[in-house]
């Protein structure tokens, strides 16, 4: 189950996250508390820049590693960059052409540029620039605390940007073989 609020009644709503639902976080570490300062720290995929990730369903997290943290998250304007909502939503698309390009444009023209410029052969390199430091401070700048991104499989993750943002409520150690940090 996704836990995405839609209202459905208008195309230009931002998609939102339900803060008393349940998100699981898997790991190879040992630790109590997320610490801004570990961000990325599991992995080594270039989008763990943007900050602390999660998954809708424990067997999505369990991917990343064995201990399964169960948590809460606070967000409350997410940048959604599955690839649908970023060659269809216009109410995000000139902050993505920005990080794109370094060119500020309006919403709807900016759309039209994605859909435009952007071929499928090319994905792979949109996505690299959008998981750049860069990136991500132009979407802090830009007010969005926030990731709702594909996992694979038409599944979401789902990402906070501090620590601050996630409440935690248990953590599952029942297979630990990671490290401490």
């Amino acid at each position: 189950m996704n836990y995405l609020i839609w209202n459905i009644m208008d195309a230009n709503t931002r998609p939102k996250i339900n803060p008393t639902m349940i998100f699981y976080h898997g790991t190879h570490a040992f630790f109590e508390r997320f610490e801004d300062s570990f961000r990325g720290s599991n992995t080594a995929w270039d989008n763990t820049v943007h900050g602390f990730f999660f998954a809708d369903k424990r067997e999505n997290a369990l991917l990343f590693g064995d201990t399964i943290i169960t948590a809460n998250l606070e967000v409350k304007n997410p940048l959604d960059l599955r690839l649908h909502s970023i060659f269809n939503d216009e109410s995000q698309a000139s902050i993505i052409w920005n990080m794109l390009t370094c060119e500020k444009i309006d919403n709807n023209t900016a759309l039209k540029l994605i859909k435009d410029e952007i071929s499928l052969g090319e994905i792979h390199d949109m996505y690299g620039s959008l998981h750049s430091i860069g990136a991500h401070e132009m979407m802090l700048e830009a007010g969005y605390d926030g990731i709702i991104s594909d996992l694979g499989d038409e599944q979401i993750e789902y990402v906070v940007f501090q620590a601050m943002q996630i409440t935690l409520l248990s953590i599952d150690r029942e297979k630990f073989r990671g490290y401490t940090r």
